[in-house]
């Protein structure tokens, strides 16, 4: 598909070099609590009280995945970050970065360039936004790693405390909507 629209491609660079992970998190969460909450509560072929559980529940789910998914995200690029610390070899005649050597105990994550003519010789500002684009896309795959545990151990738990909560807040209101009824009635 080519795009020829400016403002359009304008929006979709912006979305590619800035939005990474934790936005991309925040923006499915924030899409899923605008949506799915009203798909569950007008589902007819449940009845009131399934319906006003379901609501909670799913409130629940896409608040604590969505709290949960950002900061483990935003912690493991953190992380990555930390331990990518490097020092640029400058070539002084044209002032290209030819090579990198990690700062001893923080260049984890620092690539290794093995061998003659694999590094090639690059502005320092350009090797700071690859240098920037990697460290959010290798703290991503570290997060996805440490989602396999924080599921079990932050979401279920988080999400079935709010679930308790929403519920409490859903079966007290539909009280005083019943007490108003009667009320009215009389």
């Amino acid at each position: 598909m080519i795009v020829r629209n400016e403002n359009i491609q304008k929006f979709l660079n912006y979305c590619g070099k800035q939005l990474h992970a934790p936005e991309q998190r925040l923006i499915l969460g924030a899409t899923a609590l605008a949506t799915q909450p009203f798909i569950d509560l007008n589902n007819k072929d449940v009845d009131k009280k399934t319906r006003l559980t379901s609501v909670a529940r799913t409130i629940a789910k896409i608040i604590a995945g969505t709290l949960v998914g950002v900061l483990v995200r935003k912690a493991g690029i953190n992380f990555v970050k930390k331990y990518s610390q490097y020092e640029k070899i400058l070539d002084p005649k044209t002032s290209l970065v030819t090579g990198v050597i990690g700062k001893k105990g923080k260049d984890l994550f620092v690539p290794l360039f093995a061998g003659k003519n694999k590094f090639k010789p690059i502005k320092p500002e350009d090797l700071e936004k690859k240098f920037n684009l990697y460290i959010k896309a290798m703290g991503t795959f570290a997060a996805t790693i440490a989602m396999v545990f924080t599921n079990f151990i932050l979401d279920a738990p988080l999400t079935k405390w709010l679930t308790g909560l929403f519920n409490k807040i859903i079966d007290k209101t539909e009280k005083a909507k019943s007490a108003q009824g009667k009320a009215g009635e009389n």
